[in-house]
């Protein structure tokens, strides 16, 4: 029996980019922490995950989402977030909830490297950095709504 890929291909490249953004992240983390104990290393994985998708999934998204509608576009990443938008309609028509959060987020995103920085220079302010980093990713999951995402009815 053969498998039908077509239906599938956004899951297929969705799953594809965040395995190259995994595989880069790590690359980024060990090679920028390369004196660091292993935790601070992983750490440094973690951030550099963040921030490529905070640059490579979110920040096309507000652009998108800003010149027109996800649902319209022909932007490659809004393949990825017009099948988000099977769950929660409101990715797909420049939500200005959604958009106000991503926006933050995406122009938050630059916490990571001033983070990457301290936690590499061993910076007094590594912690507080830390902590709110930390409380915008969860303002950016209870703001976003990504909590509270409903599935639509068949």
């Amino acid at each position: 029996m053969a498998v039908d890929f077509t239906e599938n291909k956004v899951g297929i490249i969705s799953l594809g980019i965040a395995a190259l953004q995994a595989l880069i992240s790590w690359f980024l983390g060990f090679w920028a922490g390369k004196k660091l104990q292993s935790n601070d290393k992983w750490i440094l994985v973690w951030l550099f995950y963040d921030l490529l998708t905070h640059f490579t999934l979110e920040g096309p998204f507000v652009y998108v989402s800003l010149t027109g509608t996800v649902e319209d576009s022909k932007n490659p990443v809004a393949m990825i977030w017009r099948e988000y938008g099977k769950a929660d309609s409101r990715w797909l028509h420049s939500d200005p909830n959604i958009l106000s959060v991503e926006i933050i987020t995406v122009i938050l995103g630059f916490l990571n490297i001033a983070l990457v920085y301290a936690i590499c220079q061993d910076k007094y302010y590594r912690h507080f950095l830390q902590i709110i980093l930390c409380i915008t990713e969860l303002y950016g999951e209870i703001g976003g709504g990504n909590w509270r995402t409903r599935r639509k009815k068949p």
